[in-house]
């Protein structure tokens, strides 16, 4: 990951370098029925789609991205999980009676995958907890009004990106650190976009904010649009050797 402070009418890339690694998906105890979108082969602030079913009228349930959860876990015996109902977008509340403040749990509900979150301890100290490969999970359980009920407990495992570092001057941007006027365009040759095993690499953007745009396939071009950080993401078919992606 290349970090970089904030530059004036600049644009500075920051490339994650991720490859897949195939892993049978695990398989979780369901008392909910819960459909996710995507839970393999995810990157760092990638949304997903989420669909409930068999949440008993009346009731609700909380959706969250935790860390090694175990059925029956709870914040007291030990949960760790992203945000809190009180900080937007990093967990859901979803009800079937419509308290206020929930989603419906009949509709379609998204959430955003953080490959690492932090959390504040008893004592004040923050503690960043590192997703790795399949260290996270989404845990379905009973909210406030039933906290203590297991019955509606569901884990999904999640599959993320391992990551690696890559020199950007590889891959033909420019130095770690560097920066690019909005306007500019950089391109990514197809000949520099294998890996080395010979897999083709794919490059992909999440930008939401019209920082910058990919185009193209096989070569790639990278348009800085305004201001801003360019999250760029890179991925190739990998083993579970976590061979390195581009040396």
């Amino acid at each position: 990951m290349s970090n970089s402070k904030f530059i004036s009418r600049s644009v500075v890339l920051s490339a994650l370098v991720s490859v897949l690694v195939a892993v049978a998906p695990a398989q979780g105890l369901a008392a909910v029925g819960v459909s996710v979108s995507k839970t393999e082969k995810l990157a760092d602030l990638e949304v997903v789609s989420i669909k409930l079913a068999n949440v008993p009228a009346g009731q609700g349930v909380y959706i969250s991205q935790c860390f090694k959860p175990t059925l029956g876990q709870r914040a007291a015996t030990g949960l760790i999980c992203n945000g809190s109902v009180t900080e937007t977008g990093t967990m859901i509340w979803a009800t079937t009676d419509g308290q206020r403040g929930s989603q419906s749990a009949t509709g379609e509900l998204v959430l955003m995958m953080r490959s690492s979150f932090s959390k504040i301890d008893a004592n004040g100290a923050s503690k960043t907890y590192d997703c790795g490969v399949s260290n996270c999970s989404l845990f379905v359980y009973r909210d406030h009004r039933g906290i203590t009920d297991t019955a509606l407990d569901t884990i999904v495992p999640l599959k993320f990106l391992p990551r690696q570092t890559v020199a950007l001057a590889k891959l033909g941007l420019k130095r770690d650190g560097a920066s690019y006027k909005a306007g500019e365009s950089v391109a990514l040759s197809a000949s520099k976009l294998i890996s080395s095993k010979g897999q083709r690499v794919v490059v992909t953007s999440d930008e939401t904010r019209s920082i910058c745009t990919t185009t193209g396939t096989t070569s790639v071009t990278i348009k800085f649009r305004k201001a801003g950080t360019c999250r760029v993401t890179l991925f190739a078919d990998g083993s579970s050797k976590f061979d390195q992606m581009i040396e």
